[in-house]
């Protein structure tokens, strides 16, 4: 009859101080006994969390408030409307964004509101020197408002003001990375650029903007005034080229907000003859504005829903694939169990010792996890955050730091990972602990 021998490596006695290493060190040991079952529980785990947070930052750097777009939290946005013929109940309207003349009479009026802008989209404008460097850039119409709902850092001067805007004096603010381009420095607040051939003089220079901050972005600024926004104009200078954002007080005020926009849209309707205007809806949350097209009204509900799904397929198709060969592994190691036990080891130092080890596990796999989603996100920075609006824009979808981190939802991530490997491992180790010692040696679970 053939002989099987045990080689086990596990403490003896554990004193109050030394504990912890010899655990840790039984960990360790597993790791290197079993390479290939530990590292596909590493990398599954880690794979796992690594989606987790890739779709977390995508959705994180378009919703959660970061620089310059600091207030999305407490935002309104209204970026188009529509308008019919009065009565009319057929369905049939026209739909675009709004003239300068519908935002003053329907927007820029709130009491309720801590600020309202007025801005056009971005628009390609030529910018050069005479004489000298020229380039082709993304400009954005705007009101001295734009700076108090978005803020921006400034380099060098400052923002051009409501009087600046009432006069319609040609101020412009740029980008850095313009003003390097054309100047090769960035304190150029003074100096003078022509847009289209036309002068502007540079009052300030900030920070470049990422085209992810959709509603703040462009690499120059002008008053609307100054520029074509209020002739461009039509369907009974309803519609036009700009877009509102309304800024409330706290998010609290919203339903004051929306109430008294429905009130200055029925007054400003009450003067136009034989048409109205109306909002679908709007203004929207940064959730929805994010996911509205056009004149169509998103389901927000079925957007959350579907992300909610997709994490929860990325969590738990994994944890139950690693769950089961966590049980399998703990199952092998009965016969250590059972021997620990022989040598006087409670029911309490088994079940300390499994959870130390899985901790190691996860947490090696946690931080593997978070390496790979930052990685990720930079590799594949064209794939997440491209689409058709982006590719006609001159920016870049840059990220800053505090976009990436989301502490929460990879500490949620890291603990159902962890919460799963326990529970695959704990079982059947509190199960051998309870067991028998003959039986736990000999491997006989039940």
């Amino acid at each position: 009859m053939k002989k099987t021998s045990h080689t086990f490596h596990f403490p003896l006695s554990l004193g109050e101080g030394s504990g912890v290493r010899l655990y840790f060190q039984q960990a360790l040991y597993h790791l290197r006994e079993n390479p290939v079952i530990s590292w596909i529980s590493v990398l599954g785990t880690a794979l796992s969390i690594c989606m987790i947070m890739v779709i977390v930052i995508t959705l994180r750097v378009r919703i959660a408030d970061c620089e310059p777009e600091v207030n999305r939290s407490r935002s309104l946005y209204v970026p188009n409307m529509s308008y019919r013929a009065k009565g009319d109940t057929s369905g049939s309207s026209a739909n675009s964004s709004m003239s300068v003349q519908t935002g003053r009479e329907c927007f820029k009026t709130l009491t309720t509101a801590e600020a309202v802008t007025l801005a056009s989209n971005p628009g390609k404008v030529r910018v050069s020197l005479p004489a000298g460097a020229k380039m082709t850039a993304d400009m954005v119409q705007t009101d001295e408002a734009f700076w108090q709902v978005f803020r921006f850092r400034f380099l060098d001067g400052k923002p051009f003001t409501a009087a600046d805007l009432s006069s319609g004096l040609p101020r412009a603010v740029i980008a850095a990375s313009v003003a390097r381009r054309l100047f090769g420095r960035t304190d150029v607040s003074g100096q003078h650029v022509e847009l289209n051939h036309v002068d502007f003089q540079v009052c300030g220079v900030v920070a470049d903007v990422s085209m992810l901050a959709t509603d703040a972005y462009a690499q120059v600024w002008i008053p609307y005034t100054a520029g074509d926004a209020e002739a461009n104009s039509w369907g009974y200078n309803l519609m036009g080229p700009m877009r509102a954002v309304i800024l409330a007080r706290s998010r609290a005020d919203f339903p004051a907000v929306r109430e008294e926009c429905e009130r200055l849209r029925q007054k400003y309707n009450d003067a136009q003859d034989g048409v109205e205007v109306f909002y679908r809806g709007q203004p929207d949350t940064q959730f929805t504005h994010l996911y509205r097209t056009w004149s169509q009204e998103p389901d927000v509900q079925g957007v959350v829903l579907r992300y909610v799904m997709v994490m929860l397929i990325l969590l738990i198709v994994p944890a139950i694939n690693l769950s089961s060969m966590t049980l399998s592994r703990m199952r092998k190691r009965m016969a250590e169990i059972g021997v620990r036990k022989a040598f006087g080891a409670t029911a309490n130092e088994l079940m300390r010792q499994v959870f130390l080890e899985n901790l190691l596990l996860t947490c090696l796999a946690g931080l593997l996890g978070l390496f790979l989603s930052y990685a990720a996100t930079f590799v594949l920075n064209g794939f997440l955050f491209g689409n058709s609006t982006n590719a006609y824009l001159s920016g870049e979808t840059s990220l800053t730091a505090g976009e990436l981190l989301s502490p929460w939802i990879f500490l949620a991530a890291f603990g159902f990972c962890l919460l799963m490997n326990l529970l695959s491992a704990g079982i059947p180790a509190w199960r051998a602990s309870r067991m028998n010692i003959v039986e736990a040696i000999n491997g006989k679970a039940h």
